[in-house]
């Protein structure tokens, strides 16, 4: 439509048409209808703009609320020892400072947390004399304490875990899994929690414990909406050397294959460059944060900012942080980020050695998104039993 036509469609089209009534008045109220719907447009853009990141397609009613409510900080965050060897407890931490505020005995041996939303997370134990994990929920009450575990009623996972999502719908499950023995086959795979059905893709090196075409350096991270997966890590020759690091996505409805089949590269580097260390999704799936690490002897740098998971586009810098002394171990970033995407933890540091309790000082990065304001929380990783040092904490909130 063309602003010098509609006057005259509607004059030839309209037989009892007052003549005397002047062209001009019919003009101003297309125009005025016109400028109404420009109106209409721009408002609906500008909404669109606003909230591209929280209604994607396909994305979930849990997706667009996390988005809506992302300026509340969850009062609570939990940790576990990162790639612990032996019992590992489940420890609360009040948000703000940091500050431990309870400790959960009846989780001993925790292998993998990840958040459901609500003050509600799921664990992942060993199977005591079998090469398994049994998923588990568990819930905080006001004051932070955690109540009783309660088991999830899906099957035990096969295999040594190597990491473990969860979507903030509460409807999927995420996991990395290495073999029973060294090089034996590993997997990624997602399990629908109401129906137990699993779906799972193969030929992965989960920290370099299998043998597979890609091997996993992060943890995996689910978006909200439980339709996509994000992690990172480097692809493999045949020989188990490495061609270059990638940052992976996959969908969770994708056919079975192998993950290198069914997954699509976001980014990549090459093999020497900085650690392309964890991925995390925005709730709706939109957004890709990502860490790097640059390790050196007596410093390493962390990096963290925003892609585009559809094309790999820097978005933003989000924040950049220094420490002496090595990188959690293999210069991995146990980050996670909360429910509603309005903020990232980020353990970057561990300072000296354990005390005499077995308790290393970690080093932990709050950072809001959308402010980009950073404030770092100093906390004491679990007991050790001053038998090995603490390799790094993975968080959950």
């Amino acid at each position: 439509m063309t602003g010098d036509r509609p006057s005259r469609r509607w004059h030839r089209g309209s037989g009892a048409r007052d003549a005397d009534r002047p062209d001009h008045d019919v003009f101003a109220a297309v125009l005025a209808v016109m400028m109404v719907s420009l109106a209409l447009v721009v408002a609906a853009a500008l909404a669109f703009q606003g909230a591209a990141d929280a209604r994607p397609a396909g994305a979930t009613t849990a997706a667009q609320a996390a988005a809506h409510n992302a300026g509340a900080m969850p009062r609570f965050f939990v940790d576990t020892e990162l790639l612990s060897e032996g019992p590992s407890p489940l420890q609360v931490r009040d948000s703000a400072t940091g500050r431990l505020l309870a400790q959960d005995q009846h989780a001993l041996g925790v292998t993998g947390v990840a958040a459901l939303g609500g003050r509600s997370f799921v664990i992942a134990e060993p199977v005591a004399g079998q090469c398994a994990t049994r998923l588990y929920r568990i819930r905080l009450n006001r004051q932070g304490q955690p109540g009783r575990l309660t088991p999830l009623g899906l099957p035990e996972l096969h295999g040594e875990l190597f990491s473990l999502a969860a979507s903030a719908n509460r409807q999927v499950i995420g996991y990395a899994i290495s073999g029973c023995q060294k090089f034996s086959p590993g997997h990624i795979g997602v399990v629908r929690v109401r129906s137990g059905r699993a779906r799972q893709w193969g030929e992965v090196n989960p920290g370099g414990l299998s043998h597979g075409t890609v091997t996993l350096n992060g943890a995996l991270a689910l978006s909200a909406n439980g339709r996509l997966l994000a992690f990172t890590g480097w692809d493999a020759r045949p020989d188990g050397s490495f061609t270059r690091q990638v940052v992976l996505v996959l969908r969770t409805d994708a056919r079975p294959g192998t993950v290198a089949q069914r997954s699509r590269v976001v980014r990549h580097g090459p093999v020497l460059g900085p650690d392309l260390a964890a991925a995390s999704l925005s709730p709706g799936g939109a957004t890709l944060y990502i860490c790097t690490v640059n390790s050196g002897r007596t410093r390493h740098a962390v990096r963290l900012a925003a892609y585009r998971t559809a094309t790999g586009q820097l978005r933003k810098r989000l924040a950049s942080v220094t420490a002496r002394g090595p990188a959690p171990v293999g210069s991995m970033c146990p980050m996670a980020l909360d429910a509603s995407g309005g903020f990232l933890l980020v353990p970057y540091a561990i300072r000296g050695q354990p005390d005499a309790a077995g308790r290393a000082v970690v080093r932990i990065a709050r950072i809001g998104i959308a402010s980009r304001a950073m404030a770092i929380l100093t906390v004491t990783g679990p007991r050790t039993g001053g038998m090995d040092s603490l390799a790094g904490l993975r968080v959950a909130w």
